[in-house]
């Protein structure tokens, strides 16, 4: 597999992500889940631009322009931690958490892509290339721990409210 190849699919992951979130962010219930796969949607997109990019750079044999830097912590520690789930009835909570289990699945894939490509940059040694690949994998890394707090703050609600884990 190509370094065109191995970009190609990456660009076309991160559209199918974009795609996923604008989709299901109309099915979620929770206001804060809402917010966080409005988060992550645009975050697939400035993904995706930025793949788009360096295949042009690299096509023109330009230089690689630098990746700006993840927003995915600052979301985090703004909107995350200093929100608590909203009175939800346990319904919709599983409903948000079935479409939050497949966002994770989702980014869970993206680690693993991006993991294993950067290996294959190195492998070739295309160290600048490896380098990138690294940094969207921990981008990617970054996002699964967001949808899996919010997903630990669903299981916590409930077993709360329901005296049982749901799961």
């Amino acid at each position: 597999m190509s370094i065109e190849d191995i970009l190609k699919v990456a660009e076309n992951f991160e559209i199918e992500g974009f795609r996923f979130y604008g989709e299901k962010k109309e099915e979620i219930r929770s206001k804060l889940a809402k917010e966080v796969l409005d988060f992550l949607q645009e975050m697939e997109k400035e993904h995706t631009e930025y793949i788009r990019n360096l295949r042009k750079a690299m096509e023109n044999n330009e230089k690689i322009p630098v990746a700006d830097v993840d927003r995915t912590k600052n979301f985090f520690e703004e909107r995350l931690k200093g929100q608590a789930i909203e009175e939800t009835p346990s319904e919709d909570d599983l409903k948000d958490l079935s479409i939050l289990r497949m966002a994770l699945l989702i980014e869970k894939d993206f680690v693993n892509y991006y993991d294993k490509a950067s290996k294959k940059a190195e492998e070739i040694g295309n160290l600048e290339l490896k380098e990138i690949l690294e940094n969207l994998r921990s981008w990617e890394e970054s996002h699964v721990k967001l949808v899996e707090e919010l997903i630990q703050r669903i299981y916590d609600k409930n077993r709360l409210d329901l005296g049982f884990y749901p799961f």
